[in-house]
């Protein structure tokens, strides 16, 4: 298996996928809302009262508001978990209400908290789940099943028979993932899906999921509390209060530079300078090139290299450029050959990350810089604190918030700004992540 896996695109309704912005390829279909309500019983007012919506196809569109707003329902009355009381939904032109709710959910990937896993199947079969009521055949399953693991960043070959209980929870999700993907559905809707992981594995799990969708082009719904999250995910941004009433559909930017209510500027709030922070991204920033060495290779070629290259440092990676470790040449000088030490604390971000969490990366980890990774995990490239802190101050010159620009200033001291910091070679610290992708690190 290699990072150029690929399978082929979804069909549209019409029996051909379609071409999306930038010319990329969208195999999701719209979602189309016209007088939904529910009403549960014994509650005199409507949970969702007369929600009116459009998502295009080929979107994130993520929920937010809170609690009671109405998002968890709503989102469970397109796959039909929760029965609207009125009103028709339609995915990609066809009136979904009148189709049999369990076959309507056969097509549609839907993701929770904590991956919602069979804990006693392994890997493997959790994945192929749908495919196997859908009636695929052994090898398509099988070949499905490599694909997606590949395409979430997990190796078949370690993690296809496990269990569950033997993976992080990082680990699982992405696994809740790929099951969710596993029959091509057009439309992906998750709950929660990133609520219950560390904040750094939640980020790296957001960009593993922009990775997802700029290669599938699926349709995805996603609901969350954090606002900050459903700005670096949503291509649009659903503001609900209470009755499910839309208070503004937009993207990021706009609900963030034209407020269209009270409300929403009041919601948005105390959030609004970290969100400010996720509309730059790291493919935004200048990111400087670095110099790989395989696994193997002798020290001597690959200190040459990067002396060449007026580098005093370089980065380790394994067959598919995923990096394992970031040593000095002069811990590289110290052995016949590079090390297959895989660095515990190796800060990674993806393109897709933002400055926030690539700084949150170099604070976790006590290093001055970071590794830039592409879609599969392939490293591209490394950014420095002096480099990440100017374009932050760059947005905050824009946001009127004296307490976030106090706690930069104060952190830029924390770590060397011109060099990593790389813990010392203990090989038994790579066992304690031997069960994490090294993209990861």
């Amino acid at each position: 298996m290699t990072d150029s896996t690929t399978a082929p695109p979804s069909k549209s309704s019409a029996g051909q996928p379609s071409s999306g912005a930038n010319g990329r390829v969208v195999t999701g279909e719209s979602i189309r809302l016209e007088g939904v309500v529910k009403r549960y019983r014994g509650q005199t007012k409507p949970a969702v009262a007369q929600l009116d919506l459009e998502i295009d196809a080929g979107d994130i569109v993520a929920f937010v508001g809170p609690s009671g707003c109405g998002k968890t329902t709503t989102l469970k009355m397109i796959n039909r978990l929760i029965e609207p009381t009125e009103g028709r939904i339609y995915i990609g032109g066809r009136d979904v209400t009148a189709e049999n709710p369990d076959k309507l959910r056969q097509s549609i990937g839907y993701v929770i908290q904590s991956g919602g896993l069979f804990p006693h199947w392994s890997v493997s079969k959790n994945i192929g789940t749908i495919p196997r009521i859908l009636k695929w055949d052994k090898k398509r399953i099988a070949e499905r099943t490599e694909y997606l693991m590949d395409l979430v960043g997990l190796d078949a070959a370690t993690f296809a028979d496990r269990l569950p209980k033997d993976m992080s929870g990082g680990q699982q999700q992405r696994v809740g993932v790929a099951r969710a993907l596993a029959a091509d559905p057009p439309v992906l809707l998750m709950d929660e899906p990133f609520g219950a992981v560390d904040p750094i594995t939640r980020a790296r799990l957001q960009d593993k999921l922009i990775a997802i969708q700029h290669e599938l082009g699926k349709t995805i719904v996603i609901v969350t509390h954090d606002f900050e999250e459903a700005t670096k995910l949503g291509d649009k941004v659903l503001i609900l209060s209470e009755g499910g009433h839309i208070e503004q559909f937009a993207p990021p930017e706009e609900i963030l530079a034209n407020p269209a209510s009270p409300f929403v500027e009041e919601f948005v709030g105390s959030g609004a300078t970290l969100a400010h922070l996720t509309l730059t991204r790291v493919r935004d920033v200048e990111i400087r090139q670095v110099v790989t060495a395989r696994v193997g290779e002798g020290s001597g070629t690959v200190v040459n290299r990067a002396r060449a290259a007026g580098e005093d440092w370089l980065v380790v990676v394994d067959e598919h450029g995923r990096p394992r470790a970031w040593p000095s040449i002069a811990e590289v000088s110290a052995k016949p050959e590079v090390s297959d030490y895989l660095d515990p604390r190796l800060p990674v971000v993806a393109q897709s990350s933002t400055l926030n969490d690539a700084l949150d990366s170099m604070l976790a980890t006590s290093q001055g810089g970071v590794l830039v990774t592409d879609g599969r995990g392939a490293v591209i490239g490394a950014l420095n604190i002096a480099s990440v802190m100017e374009a932050i101050r760059g947005q905050l010159a824009d946001v009127r918030d004296d307490d976030h620009v106090g706690y930069l200033d104060h952190t830029e001291g924390s770590a060397p700004v011109d060099t990593p910091v790389i813990a010392a070679e203990d090989e038994s610290s790579a066992a304690d992540t031997a069960d994490e992708p090294s993209a990861e690190r």
